[in-house]
């Protein structure tokens, strides 16, 4: 199951892909990771729609979608969380689709790659 699946319908008809990531859902879209999703009951402060990003597009956001914040109980500095309690939830997750669909910069981060591991 995938917390707050309806973002994948937002998300339509971008061909996303996705995994599990330290127990939440990452969604990719080409190389980049765009958005991961988190609903848990440990540390709920934390739950809703994370957004990959870079710090230097933080204000920028914000100034798109006020209602973003940095993760609580975290230390990622990437990313910004909408969080599922926000009144304007599902709203704000549509602007966030919005974004996506029309590639905008401010979203999505190439992870860097997985060291080969040697034996």
């Amino acid at each position: 199951m995938i917390p707050h699946e309806f973002i994948l319908d937002l998300l339509y008809p971008l061909p996303i892909r996705t995994q599990k990531m330290f127990g939440n859902v990452a969604l990719y879209y080409g190389e980049k990771i765009i958005l991961a999703t988190r609903q848990k009951e440990d540390k709920p402060e934390d739950n809703g729609i994370w957004i990959g990003t870079k710090i230097e597009y933080h204000n920028e956001l914000k100034k798109l979608i006020p209602e973003l914040q940095h993760l609580k109980t975290y230390n990622i500095k990437k990313w910004l969380l909408l969080h599922e309690d926000e009144p304007k939830f599902e709203e704000r997750a549509h602007d966030i689709a919005q974004l996506i669909k029309a590639h905008s910069d401010l979203i999505g981060i190439i992870p860097k790659p997985k060291k080969k591991r040697t034996q």
